[in-house]
């Protein structure tokens, strides 16, 4: 983790300066949080139990519920009933897990590449992660997790506009096709 803080703190910004001539440090884009989500549709409490667990031994801190707010009746779900957990991550939390995120289990992964359009762009890119037994705390508690649904992350940028949102997460070592 100290080697991506460190990237992020010095290399980034320095190439940030040189590319798009910044005058005042302060305005340098930076990861603000991350977001990781399991969500279901049809939901029951073993799928949400046991995605509650996984986020915790992911992120290492608390997870909280999703629930409806509106009724739904063609899915027969009731207003208030849970949908799914979510995770947000800021500073050292976040930090580590987007270092082993991208350091460890990116390359693990062969097909891992992610699609992004420009016109959805909101100073976030958000993809979901297949493979979750890539985790090394998720192997150990396989015969419990076996049936959790793609993991999404939610990766949210304070950027000003694409390109500069585009150098972020190459240089962030990224793969992903416009």
């Amino acid at each position: 983790m100290q080697f991506f803080k460190y990237y992020l703190e010095n290399i980034l910004k320095y190439d940030f300066i040189n590319r798009f001539n910044y005058n005042n440090i302060s305005y340098i884009p930076s990861l603000e949080k991350v977001i990781l989500c399991f969500e279901y549709k049809n939901p029951t409490y073993k799928q949400i139990l046991n995605s509650l667990l996984a986020l915790e031994l992911i992120s290492k801190s608390k997870a909280d519920l999703l629930t409806l707010k509106k009724s739904n009746v063609s899915l027969k779900l009731r207003a208030g009933s849970p949908i799914g957990c979510k995770v947000t991550l800021k500073k050292l939390k976040m930090l580590d897990f987007i270092s082993t995120l991208f350091l460890i289990l990116i390359p693990q992964d062969k097909n891992f590449v992610i699609n992004f359009s420009t016109k959805n762009y909101t100073k976030s890119l958000s993809f979901d992660l297949k493979s979750l037994f890539l985790f090394k705390e998720l192997k150990d508690h396989y015969s419990v997790l076996k049936d959790l649904s793609n993991l999404s992350i939610v990766l949210i940028t304070d950027s000003k506009n694409i390109s500069e949102f585009v150098f972020f997460m190459k240089s962030l070592k990224v793969k992903f096709f416009m």
